[in-house]
C-alpha cells in the first residue's frame, strides 16, 4: 500500500461519522460538524501521528450519500488531508544488557530501521518481539530499563533508544505427571522432550503437549508451569492427563468403484498394559477384497517417533485379471530421523495362492526392506500446497527362506500447487523388480494398474503385460503419471479436470502407456474430499467409467 493509502486507510479506521438523522436540514449539519470537530481533529490526528504525520491539515464537509441503503448511510464525511512532510526514524539504538548473542536473529528483523518513515506500529512491534525473544530463552523477568522514541516534529526527526535487561534465565524444575488412569509414570515421562535443569522454554512445553495430544492415549492435556511457585530460578511443571477410554469399537460401511459396496470392522485396545502397548485388529469386507489384520505395537524409547510392530493378517483378492489368497507376518521398527523421515526397518513372511490365466501357483518369501515416507502440507483434509513421497526397497533369496529371489523397488509421490483460485495435483508411481521370471512371484509383489487411485477409467488392476495369446500378467515394472486441476465453484463443491497414463510392462523398449481423461466433482466433507470422476479411457471398448473415492489428497 502506498503512504497516501495506508494513511487513507488508518485515518478511516479511526473516524466515525456524526450521528445524524436522514432528513436533517444544512444548518443541523453545519452545528453538528462544528460539535464534532474536536474530536475529528484528535481522530485524525492520533492515525496521521501513528504513521509518522505530525502536521497534518484537514477539511471537512458532510453530503447526502449517492445511493443510500438504509438509515445508517445516508450521509457522507469527505476529508481533504494534507498530510505534510514524514517522520524520518534518524536512528535506532538497541542494546541488550546480557547474553547478546542469543537475541541475534530477532535484532536482524526488528521492523523499526534508521532511515525509514516513522510508524509506531514498529516501535511497539519490536518491542513485542524482543521480550517474546526473552520469554522464548527462559528470561523471565526480562524488561526494558530504556524505552525511549524521542520526535521532534519541527526537524520531522525522530530517534528510538531501546536497552533490554533479561535478567537471570530460569531453568525447568521438577515435572509432575498426573496420568488419570492406567498408563505409568515412567512411561508418560518419554514424551517429556526436556530435563530438569534444562533452560526454561515455552516452546518445549508446547511440543510436550502437542506430542502429548498426538499420542491419541489422551482426551486431555493440561500443561502447566508454575511460574509463581519458581524458587532459585527453576519452574517446576504440573501435567494433569484425562485418558481416552481403553476400548474402541468402530464398525463402517462404504462404497468405491475399485472394491464395490465393503464394510469394516475395527477393534483398539490403547492400553494393553502400562507401557503403552496397543492393539488394533481390522475386517475388510467386498466384491473384491476381503482381509483380516492384527497390529501389536510397542512404543520405544521416544514414544512420538518410534516403535515396534508386530502384524499378522490374512488377504483375498478377486479382481477382472487374478484371484490371490495370502497369509502374512511381518516385524517392523518405525522411528522419525533426523530429517523428519519416518523410516521403517520390516521383514514380512508370507504364504501365497494365486491363479492367474488359470493357472495357479503358491509361493513362500521371507521379505526384508527398508521404507522412507514424508508428508507435508498446509492443511490435512484441503491442502493448496503440499507434498507426499514414498521410497521403499524389499526383496528376497532363496537361500533364506524364500522359494524366489527378486530385489524391487518402488517410488511413488503426489505434489499439490495453487493455480490461482485453482490447485494442481500431480502424483505418480515408479516400480523395478529384478528378478527371472516375474510369474513365478505372487501377484502380490507383480505390478498391475489401473482403478480409483491409479489408472482411471479402466477396472482396478486390469492393466499389465499382454501375452502373445493377448492374456494379462503382472509386469516387472510400473509407471504411472496424473495431472488433475482443481476449482472451486462453491464452499463445499469443486470441479476437476484430470488425465491419467500409465503401464505395467516387462521390457522398456515395450512400454505402452494406457491413458484416460475425464472430469470430476468433489465435496469438501469432515473427513476429506468425496470425489466423483467420469474418465474416458483411450485403450479400451468402454466409453467411460465412473470412480468414486474419498479421503484426504495427501
Amino acid at each position: 500500500m502506498s503512504p497516501s493509502g495506508e494513511l487513507n486507510a488508518n485515518v478511516a479506521a479511526h473516524v466515525r461519522l456524526p450521528s445524524l438523522q436522514c432528513d436533517a436540514g444544512e444548518p443541523q449539519l453545519a452545528r453538528s460538524l462544528r460539535a464534532q470537530r474536536a474530536a475529528l481533529d484528535a481522530s485524525v490526528r492520533d492515525a496521521a501521528q501513528a504513521l509518522g504525520y505530525y502536521q497534518t491539515l484537514t477539511e471537512y464537509s458532510l453530503s447526502a450519500a449517492d445511493e443510500p441503503s438504509n438509515t445508517d448511510d445516508c450521509w457522507t464525511l469527505t476529508l481533504q488531508i494534507e498530510p505534510g512532510i514524514a517522520t524520518l526514524v534518524e536512528s535506532v539504538e538497541v542494546s541488550i544488557l546480557a547474553q547478546p548473542e542469543l537475541f541475534g536473529p530477532t535484532l536482524a528483523t526488528l521492523p523499526l530501521v534508521a532511515q525509514t518513515q516513522l510508524n509506531h506500529a514498529n516501535y511497539e512491534s519490536s518491542k513485542a518481539l524482543l521480550l517474546s525473544r526473552a520469554l522464548e530463552l527462559g528470561f523471565l523477568d526480562a524488561r526494558f530499563v530504556e524505552s525511549i522514541l524521542a520526535i521532534d516534529p519541527s526537524l520531522h526527526s525522530a530517534s528510538a533508544t531501546l536497552a533490554l535487561d533479561p535478567g537471570e534465565r530460569y531453568r525447568f524444575g521438577s515435572t509432575q505427571f498426573d496420568t488419570g488412569g492406567p498408563l505409568s509414570q515412567g512411561f508418560v515421562q518419554q514424551f517429556q522432550g526436556f530435563e530438569e535443569g534444562d533452560f526454561y522454554s515455552p516452546n518445549r512445553l508446547l511440543e510436550l503437549r502437542r506430542a502429548l495430544n498426538d499420542s491419541q492415549y489422551f482426551a486431555g492435556v493440561s500443561v502447566s508451569p508454575q511460574i509463581d511457585s519458581a524458587q532459585d530460578f527453576t519452574v517446576p511443571i504440573n501435567v494433569t492427563l484425562t485418558p481416552r477410554p481403553r476400548r474402541i469399537y468402530e464398525y463402517g460401511a462404504g462404497l468405491t468403484t475399485d472394491s464395490g459396496p465393503r464394510l469394516s470392522a475395527n477393534y483398539e485396545d490403547r492400553f494393553r498394559n502400562p507401557s503403552g502397548h496397543r492393539f488394533d485388529a481390522n475386517a475388510l469386507l467386498s466384491q473384491v477384497q476381503q482381509s483380516l489384520d492384527a497390529d501389536y505395537t510397542i512404543p520405544l524409547a521416544n514414544p512420538t517417533t518410534e516403535n515396534l510392530r508386530v502384524s499378522m493378517g490374512v488377504l483375498q483378492e478377486n479382481t477382472a485379471t487374478y484371484d490371490s489368497l495370502s497369509f502374512r507376518s511381518s516385524v517392523a521398527y518405525t522411528f522419525v530421523n533426523r530429517s523428519q523421515w519416518r523410516q521403517s526397518f520390516f521383514a514380512n513372511f508370507r504364504h501365497d495362492e494365486f491363479t492367474l490365466n488359470g493357472n495357479t501357483e503358491t509361493s513362500d518369501l521371507l521379505i526384508p526392506g527398508l521404507s522412507l515416507t514424508k508428508t507435508q502440507a498446509d492443511d490435512a483434509l484441503l491442502p493448496s500446497r503440499g507434498w507426499h513421497l514414498f521410497a521403499q526397497i524389499r526383496g528376497a533369496e532363496k537361500t533364506l527362506l524364500a522359494s524366489e529371489s527378486f530385489l524391487q523397488l518402488n517410488l511413488s509421490g503426489k505434489w499439490i500447487a495453487p493455480l490461482g483460485r485453482a490447485r494442481l495435483l500431480s502424483r505418480f508411481e515408479l516400480g523395478t523388480t529384478l528378478v527371472s521370471d516375474i510369474g513365478e512371484l505372487p501377484t502380490s509383489i507383480q505390478y498391475f494398474t489401473g482403478g480409483d487411485q491409479s489408472v482411471r477409467g479402466y477396472d482396478y488392476k486390469s492393466l499389465g503385460t499382454a501375452t502373445a495369446d493377448a492374456l494379462i500378467v503382472g509386469g516387472k515394472h510400473l509407471t504411472v503419471a496424473s495431472l488433475e486441476v482443481d476449482f472451486p465453484v462453491s464452499d463445499k463443491w469443486r470441479l476437476a479436470a484430470f488425465v491419467d497414463a500409465g503401464s505395467a510392462f516387462d521390457a522398456f523398449d515395450a512400454l505402452s502407456l494406457s491413458r484416460s481423461a475425464g472430469l470430476g466433482f468433489r465435496w469438501v466433507s469432515p473427513i476429506g474430499p468425496v470425489r466423483l470422476d467420469f474418465a474416458h479411457p483411450f485403450d479400451s471398448d468402454e466409453s467411460f467409467r465412473f470412480h468414486l473415492t474419498m479421503g484426504p489428497d495427501l
